[in-house]
């Protein structure tokens, strides 16, 4: 075999392998080129970063800016990486808008509850209201004490011919309308328990309070008034108006009502229903809450101080009969509901539960003692 023709072929050989190598080294410097570009690239964003977590705030105006385009051109050359923008301000959150036509007040009936702290009304209270009740009634079974107070003091004199009325039909349409006003002044309890808390708030249970607390407080004042009238025996102040034959007689002057002149039962129970109107709206949103419940106590006190001049003015009762029954009245009214029911206390679930009669032998050095709780 001829040696030059096997260097030949090796020669061919490599010339063909260097002409792949030469074919395959541009491809390589290319991806080296690439690596590189971006390991620069990577490198710059780095040191910007760094760089701007170490500066402080930039200050207002457009010079930050321009500095920091100025780091970014000399640390990057072609490639500027953008600093990033500082975080906003979280603002607070902004309120709802309020409907069209103005801000709307909740549903009234959302708030109207009874407050555990209220005891509700107990089965001594149905027992008291009863005998109460029955009180009142049986006092209008007492007889008249004809004779027993006749005198008149010196302010009902001159109260009553300065206030008293002098045509007897006017003095007739006084007396009717304190009774219209009367029923009026009633009657509203009826209406906040029935028609504004039980219909119209949907709180039945709230409404049942209401009426049970009434009904309960005009008991006791009609149990107090009708004792003490039947008892006292005060002739009315048209006494010497009543002559001749009963039968002949006004209605006024007929029955025991003419010896029933102390004290006012319009005055006392007008203020007593009063004061329960006040006690109520002045702790239950009834109305809304604000100036609407504060409206109806003081229209309530109003109607009642009305009935209570007209009592006088239309020759019923005298002007200390009047006084008298407001006093009661008012205390009765105020007093009830704030005693048994709207005071500050302990909740009903903290309270002591008093169901049921127990009793106990507690010994003692001499014997010992039977205690119950009933």
């Amino acid at each position: 075999m001829d040696p030059s023709s096997d260097s030949g072929v090796e020669s061919e050989v490599d010339r063909r392998a260097a002409a792949r190598r030469e074919r395959r080294s541009p491809s390589r410097r290319l991806r080296a080129r690439r690596l590189a570009s971006v390991a620069l690239a990577a490198a710059a964003l780095l040191g910007a970063t760094a760089a701007g977590a170490e500066q402080p705030a930039a200050p207002p105006g457009g010079a930050a800016g321009a500095g920091s385009s100025a780091r970014g051109a000399g640390k990057a050359g072609a490639l500027r990486p953008v600093a990033a923008a500082p975080p906003l301000a979280t603002a607070p959150p902004l309120a709802a808008a309020p409907p069209a036509g103005g801000p709307q007040r909740p549903s009234p009936a959302r708030h109207l509850a009874w407050d555990p702290r209220w005891p509700r009304f107990r089965v001594g209270e149905y027992v008291a209201t009863g005998v109460l009740a029955a009180t009142a009634f049986a006092t209008l079974a007492i007889p008249p004490a004809e004779g027993r107070w006749t005198g008149v003091s010196g302010f009902d004199r001159s109260a009553r011919d300065v206030m008293r009325i002098g045509s007897d039909r006017n003095r007739e349409f006084a007396r009717d309308a304190s009774d219209l006003l009367l029923a009026l002044t009633t009657n509203h309890l009826a209406v906040d328990a029935l028609l504004v808390a039980w219909w119209g708030h949907g709180r039945g249970s709230v409404a049942w309070q209401l009426a049970m607390i009434d009904i309960e407080t005009l008991a006791l004042n009609a149990a107090m008034n009708g004792v003490v009238a039947g008892f006292a025996s005060r002739e009315r102040p048209y006494r010497a108006q009543c002559g001749g034959p009963e039968e002949l007689q006004d209605r006024d002057c007929r029955g025991s009502k003419r010896y029933r002149s102390f004290y006012s039962g319009h005055s006392s129970t007008a203020f007593t229903a009063a004061g329960l109107t006040c006690s109520h709206h002045a702790r239950l949103p009834l109305y809304g809450g604000g100036a609407a419940d504060a409206l109806a106590c003081g229209a309530s006190l109003a109607t009642a101080a009305a009935v209570a001049t007209l009592r006088v003015v239309s020759d019923q009762h005298f002007a200390t009969d009047a006084l008298t029954g407001a006093a009661l009245g008012t205390l009765t009214g105020f007093g009830v509901p704030w005693l048994l029911h709207y005071r500050d206390g302990a909740p009903e679930a903290d309270a002591p539960r008093r169901e049921g009669v127990s009793i106990r032998f507690v010994p003692a050095p001499l014997g010992g003692y039977l205690v119950g709780r009933f």
